[in-house]
């Protein structure tokens, strides 16, 4: 009765519309070269102040030419937010271990800000696993396993993690900037079973923020679903990946085609008045900046329940499986016991085979 009535719900948000042509933002995750090169077209910089968009800056380094192009964009009176980084070998993204790399990394961001007399309308933290753990998933996967599998007993190191996280917040805060989170949807579901599964075994901890933006990438969760139903009220929504981003062993996000991006933007639309896409580089080479200008929100949502009820069904499995690897001493007694028992059925078929074939020899 209750996934009707959610069901019911989110048809009549897709149905009635928010209202208002959303506040459109991109992220940007250039290297220095490309970001300088990017941003030296003038005709770009005046076509994003015409669009009223918010860029969200992906900061490799604090370099002077990287300074130059911040700047520019200041004085162009384009609204920024510092999506804070670390160098690859220190995990690229926050996480669960790398909480002083973090701290370093903004008390660096704060003297270069402060330095250059930089503007930002925001800081952005973006908690995801260890880019080594996905150069571990190419090159020795077994290895990784056996090492998350370890995580799901190591409760020390996430609360240790949460906390100094939190306390780095709580210092961005009392600096005067807005703070906001950059999520992976299914850490929703860890909060509605009260698990800590999925923190522990991908390395990350789930923070309080001012905003909290679900990553709602159709790209790779190749379901419009996943939008209405991990939306939170007045909060922003993520789309993506047109493209671009970071590397894991010369692999990238997949790309989402045009249709399925403004089907995604006709969605969002109806449920938040601020949408973040993902990224702003491959959407000027691909011309999709011009069409997001150009595009018709007051249009019609397409209809989508039967694609939500599919994804709420896959949701119920994964609230399923995060109850179960949170009691990771009976998970694995019971995978033992599993194990044990297919053994055991091979064994006893095996015994019965051969005692048949001796018997036919006498």
């Amino acid at each position: 009765m209750k996934r009707l009535i959610l069901l019911f719900s989110l048809s009549l948000f897709l149905i009635s519309g928010y209202g208002a042509k959303p506040h459109i933002s991109f992220f940007c995750e250039l290297q220095r070269k490309e970001f300088n090169a990017l941003f030296a077209d003038s005709a770009l910089i005046n076509e994003l102040v015409e669009m009223q968009v918010y860029l969200r800056i992906g900061l490799h380094d604090f370099s002077p030419e990287r300074t130059t192009t911040i700047q520019r964009l200041n004085q162009a009176g384009i609204p920024l937010v510092a999506w804070l980084l670390l160098p690859e070998e220190d995990g690229y993204w926050f996480n669960m271990h790398n909480g002083g790399k973090a701290e370093k990394r903004y008390a660096d961001f704060k003297k270069w800000t402060e330095e250059n007399h930089l503007e930002w309308a925001g800081i952005g933290i973006d908690i995801e696993p260890d880019m080594k753990d996905g150069k571990l998933a190419f090159s020795h996967p077994w290895q990784l396993a056996w090492k998350v599998y370890k995580r799901l007993y190591d409760n020390k190191s996430l609360k240790a993690g949460l906390a100094l996280y939190q306390k780095l917040i709580d210092s961005m805060k009392a600096d005067g900037y807005v703070v906001e989170s950059y999520m992976i949807p299914f850490l929703y579901e860890e909060r509605a079973k009260k698990t800590t599964s999925l923190q522990k075994l991908m390395g990350i901890v789930d923070l309080e923020t001012d905003s909290e933006i679900p990553m709602l990438y159709t790209s790779a969760l190749d379901n419009p679903g996943i939008i209405p139903l991990y939306h939170r009220d007045k909060m922003p929504i993520a789309l993506g990946s047109t493209g671009g981003g970071v590397k894991v062993e010369g692999v990238e996000l997949a790309a989402i085609s045009w249709d399925k991006l403004e089907r995604d933007l006709l969605i969002a639309s109806k449920l938040t008045d601020k949408i973040h896409i993902f990224c702003l580089e491959t959407s000027v080479q691909k011309g999709f900046l011009a069409k997001i200008k150009n595009l018709d929100f007051d249009q019609k949502a397409p209809d989508i329940r039967a694609e939500t009820k599919k994804q709420s069904k896959t949701n119920g499995v994964i609230r399923f499986i995060l109850v179960i690897l949170d009691h990771p001493f009976w998970f694995t007694l019971a995978v033992l016991a599993i194990i044990s028992s297919i053994i055991f059925g091979i064994y006893k078929l095996f015994a019965a085979l051969i005692g048949k074939f001796l018997r036919k020899k006498v």
